[in-house]
């Protein structure tokens, strides 16, 4: 993958979310969202994504340079749920995910979103070769 497409929607949900966080940039929310979603075991809606009127993000900057790291969580994934491993399911399964998890931590109270960002980076920072 080189260029992540998302929705308007999603755009919309990035910029509230950036606003309620004070988080600058769209690719650590978008890891954060993913991540939720990725915690839960049910299997996301499939969604016909309209991309109009929304924003792209080059897969690299997304992933923070570990785009091994979230390719191969989206496959493990889809592995999970008995489905075929492809460049587009992968895609797929990506979208559905990210946007999942930007509706979950939209609709969240902003001091449970707040505290539960900061502990995930600060846990992640623990984690992180100095």
């Amino acid at each position: 993958m080189e260029r992540i497409r998302l929705t308007a929607a999603a755009r919309n949900q990035l910029a509230t979310l950036k606003r309620r966080t004070g988080i600058e940039h769209n690719n650590a929310i978008c890891r954060h969202a993913l991540c939720i979603s990725l915690a839960n075991p049910s299997i996301p809606p499939d969604e016909n994504f309209g991309f109009a009127g929304g924003l792209e993000i080059d897969w690299r900057t997304l992933t923070g340079g570990q785009e091994d790291l979230y390719t191969n969580l989206l496959v493990v994934r889809l592995l999970s749920e008995g489905k075929r491993v492809s460049d587009e399911a992968v895609r797929q399964v990506f979208l559905l995910h990210v946007h999942r998890g930007l509706s979950y931590l939209v609709s969240r109270r902003e001091d449970d979103l707040l505290c539960e960002m900061a502990n995930s980076l600060v846990a992640n920072a623990a984690r992180s070769p100095a």
